[in-house]
């Protein structure tokens, strides 16, 4: 027992440090690279919600259209952008898995980490900027369902990064395919829509699409009064577990060959 709690300390210690250099490599030492990290979602935000307003449109389920897009982007956005930032994590740390203690699965724990803090930093941030200009009205329906969205979003995100690490370990090229598949994806996961006031035929295609169903439970928690009929909780929480389970188990097996190359 002594021993395990010894290893879970030195793994605590490398995550911690995997997650200092991260931040340092992704942002650079200087503001700036932190400021982009909030202007990037800001800016898309901004722009679509000015061209819905110029379209004279409104949102929905009440509220600005900026809050609408807003509640779309950052589920999508946290699970895109860490499936890209763990498929990409042995390829950009590859030196230092020939050190003993660091683990693929310790690099991918450190960028999962810095990804969801600073989505949900960003989050906080865009979200103040919209009640300060008078787009939001400060209320949460269910703050606890949208702390459980928020890990669901990660939960998925990282299964997916974890099986898209081992497939580029084996294919080199299926980054670029991944890329490829989750631009379509931006569009069809209802950040610019409410998936639930879509016609049927049109929500029984959108129903495989498991970050439809984030958004519309992120949405859900957000707005008071707002109950998805489109989302189903039990498909997405057992998509997650599988993708996460496949995922994990594809990476132990081929933890060895990683750091062997």
């Amino acid at each position: 027992m002594k021993n395990f709690w010894t290893a879970l300390s030195v793994q605590r210690r490398v995550i911690f440090a995997l997650i200092l250099r991260e931040t340092r490599t992704r942002y650079g030492k200087t503001r700036l690279g932190h400021l982009w990290a909030l202007f990037e979602p800001l800016a898309h935000m901004l722009t679509f919600a000015a061209i819905f307003s110029f379209m004279g449109r409104s949102s929905p389920l009440g509220g600005s259209v900026a809050l609408l897009v807003l509640t779309g982007l950052f589920p999508y956005a946290l699970f895109s952008n860490t499936a890209t930032q763990l498929m990409n994590a042995v390829s950009a740390n590859r030196v230092l898995l020939s050190y003993p203690h660091v683990t693929p699965f310790d690099v991918m724990a450190a960028r999962m980490i810095l990804e969801v803090l600073t989505q949900v930093v960003v989050f906080t941030f865009v979200l103040f900027i919209l009640a300060v200009q008078g787009l939001w009205d400060m209320r949460i329906d269910n703050i606890l369902e949208l702390i459980t969205v928020v890990f669901v979003c990660a939960g998925l995100g990282a299964g997916f990064g974890l099986i898209n690490a081992v497939l580029t370990f084996k294919f080199p090229s299926y980054a670029q395919t991944f890329g490829i598949l989750m631009r379509p994806m931006y569009f069809m996961s209802g950040i610019f829509f409410v998936a639930s006031y879509m016609s049927t035929s049109i929500q029984n295609i959108l129903y495989y699409n498991p970050v439809a169903h984030l958004i519309e439970w992120f949405r859900s928690a957000m707005y008071e009064g707002y109950e998805s009929s489109f989302l189903d909780k039990k498909y997405l929480v057992t998509f997650t577990i599988t993708v996460l389970f496949f995922g994990l188990l594809l990476l132990r097996l081929v933890r060895h060959k990683i750091r062997q190359q």
